[in-house]
């Protein structure tokens, strides 16, 4: 499911998926035809697909463990300057409405998805609430 739209001037990418793995494809390929169509350079479309791709995995694998599957939502737009107002950047949210799950004390060979978004991109916050967890970030755009 997406959708484009106009914010500030700039398009923004709405994605809804179900929190299936199946869906992390379908939402690589919407965020590669947007990005396309923004002129973002490959070498952010690798990294942002990447932080997205990790940060929706995340949703999809823990936020609702124990209950129904619900939806996983991606938000991206191009803004004139960050957060440190220096340059453009892609603006990214991740949301689940699912529960938190704590990181375990032993993480064996997994757990690096929100050490690798905190190496992709800037900025990176984790909001956790009763009704499901934001992931935000941005990441540089050339210029």
């Amino acid at each position: 499911m997406r959708a484009l739209a106009a914010v500030g001037g700039a398009s923004a990418l709405r994605l809804r998926h179900p929190a299936d793995p199946r869906e992390l494809s379908r939402m690589r390929a919407a965020i590669g035809e947007w990005a396309q169509s923004a002129g973002i350079p490959d070498e952010v479309l690798i990294d942002l697909q990447l932080a997205v791709g990790e940060a929706a995995a995340n949703g999809i694998e823990h936020a609702y463990r124990g209950q129904a599957a619900g939806l996983i939502e991606v938000v991206l737009e191009i803004r004139g300057t960050g957060t440190a107002g220096a340059h453009p950047v892609v603006a990214a949210r991740v949301a689940d409405r699912g529960r938190w799950r704590p990181t375990p004390l032993r993480k064996g060979h997994r757990g690096r998805g929100l050490i690798l978004i905190h190496e992709l991109a800037e900025h990176v916050s984790v909001s956790v609430t009763g009704g499901g967890t934001d992931v935000c970030f941005e990441i540089a755009l050339p210029g």
